[in-house]
């Protein structure tokens, strides 16, 4: 008995031995591998490798000082604005968590215990949520050995939203603008700040003004819409090609398909279509130099059959926390100042139901962001029309005195939306109305047995085609061109009774036959 338990003992030691020498090994292979391959220093350090997409403000370098010692070169000029604009990426995420332990790695030790301060003073008393826009450098020293900077960030444009501690109300929301004289070192191949004061903003130089050239352009004259002093009257259909629709269409990008599809809205009768700029496809704040080309390309197929094109900007795009403002802006900036002049557009429709938002959003920062992002939209491109595409006609008021003409969605029967539509022009005055989206699925199977059938389309169609005569001749955009063989799940979800009805709201069948209500439109 003894001699079995001392046997089992041996055992016992020796598998726990092997076990335990197998985990040193692996331990001791890791640190070996960490010391002589260099370690990861945004690991070590908590410091983003790069910046996110999601953060690229806007940074403009104003002429140098006449004498700044060495001459800067562009490259140390982006790699000093990396870092510099990171520092402040870190510190809106130090006052955003109310912890200012990441900030060591942008600051030199004689600077970081001013910035903690400041931090934590703010952190102690209320939640402060901000992000930098906007930055206008000019350089003043440059030394001999490329280790010291000194610059000044002109009028730098801080947009802000204050919180009790709590986050249970907001104090205080809105843009702040200073100067910053910085002073920034190059340590192990990283500039921080070694010095930073703020100042009262100074004036900035005299920049270009944007060419304002609206010929041959879609304007709005009261209530009506014209092109070349022509009447114009918006006729159009959502479009999305056949089998690439929503988050495939960008990815999956034919000219050629493009080319056939828009003859065909031609030949149907329509002068006008509207299509979706997918936010996250476009890249958030940095768009790919392909994806403008495909929009472009769009854009002239639709010139080449005489189509004007709604272009519908940020669509899926439904953060509004500041720290994403930049990327919206950065979009809006690439794709208005590309096709400020592009005869197609007919309007840029800054976005798609945004109303739908406020259910799951502060509606003060949807409106923020509208706000923020029709002024400028103006700035880019001063030429064509704008407007928002809600959702509901009872919301469709909104921000209206910042749009050329109101857009709105109503899927709703006849007399109701022509009870919508006297209750929004009373609201509006002037504005030109145009419903923007409306249609009829004709799915009738398992999941809708007494669903609408093709004939009820098309008098559907009429009924609504009535309304807008009588209510003083409200332009419209159908949707939409096709039937649709697949739907995404993330635009109606998985469940088949929502998604199987989605696929048939088009005026052309999955096999090319045109339905009965695309005669009534």
């Amino acid at each position: 008995m003894v001699k079995k338990r001392i046997k089992y003992y041996r055992g016992w030691f020796a598998v726990t031995s092997v076990f335990c020498l197998v985990l040193l090994t692996g331990i001791f292979a890791k640190f070996w591998f960490y010391f002589n391959s260099g370690a990861d220093r945004s690991t070590a350090l908590n410091v983003p490798p790069t910046l996110p997409e999601s953060h690229v403000p806007s940074v403009t370098w104003l002429p140098d000082d006449s004498v700044t010692g060495r001459k800067m070169e562009d490259f140390n000029r982006q790699q000093i604005m990396k870092d510099y604009i990171r520092c402040w990426y870190q510190l809106h995420l130090s006052y955003l968590n109310g912890t200012a332990t990441g900030l060591k790695d942008y600051f030199t030790p004689s600077a970081l215990p001013k910035a903690l301060q400041t931090v934590q003073s703010v952190s102690n008393t209320m939640q402060l949520h901000e992000t930098d826009l906007k930055h206008n450098i000019q350089l003043h020293f440059y030394s001999a050995d490329g280790q010291i900077v000194s610059f000044t960030d002109k009028q730098l444009l801080l947009k802000q939203r204050l919180y009790k501690k709590d986050g249970s109300e907001k104090i205080f929301s809105g843009e702040i603008t200073a100067d910053y004289d910085v002073v920034m070192l190059l340590e192990d191949g990283y500039w921080r700040i070694k010095n930073i004061l703020k100042k009262e903003p100074s004036p900035l130089p005299p920049t270009d003004t944007v060419d304002i050239n609206k010929a041959g352009l879609v304007q709005v004259k009261g209530k009506q819409f014209y092109c070349n002093d022509t009447l114009f009257f918006p006729k159009g259909i959502n479009y999305y090609p056949q089998k690439t629709p929503w988050s495939l269409f960008w990815s999956r990008y034919d000219s050629l398909v493009i080319r056939k599809d828009f003859a065909l809205v031609k030949s149907l009768g329509f002068n006008s279509l509207r299509v979706f700029v997918n936010f996250h496809d476009f890249n958030k704040g940095n768009v790919p130099p392909e994806r403008l080309a495909q929009l472009g390309n769009l854009l002239d197929n639709a010139a080449r059959v005489q189509l004007k094109v709604i272009v519908t900007l940020f669509d899926f795009a439904g953060d509004y926390r500041l720290l994403n403002l930049t990327a919206t802006d950065r979009q809006l900036e690439t794709i208005l100042k590309a096709f400020r002049r592009h005869p197609a557009v007919l309007a840029w429709d800054i976005k798609n139901e945004p109303d739908l938002d406020f259910k799951h959003h502060d509606k003060e920062d949807v409106t923020e962001w509208l706000t923020w992002t029709l002024k400028r939209a103006r700035a880019y491109d001063p030429n064509h029309l704008i407007t928002i595409g809600w959702a509901f006609p009872e919301n469709a008021d909104f921000l209206s005195h910042s749009l050329d003409f109101v857009s709105f969605h109503s899927y709703k029967e006849p007399a109701e939306l022509a009870t919508n539509i006297d209750s929004l022009q009373q609201r509006v005055n002037n504005k030109p109305l145009v419903l923007e989206e409306f249609g009829m699925s004709t799915y009738r199977g398992l999941w809708s047995p007494a669903g609408n059938n093709e004939e009820d389309q098309a008098a559907y169609f009429t009924k609504v085609k009535q309304v807008l005569h009588q209510k003083g001749d409200i332009p419209l955009f159908v949707w939409t061109l096709y039937d649709f063989k697949e739907v995404p799940a993330n635009v109606t979800g998985s469940m088949p009774w929502r998604r199987n009805p989605q696929k048939n709201f088009g005026i052309v069948t999955v096999d090319g036959r045109v339905k009965p209500g695309a005669k009534e439109l």
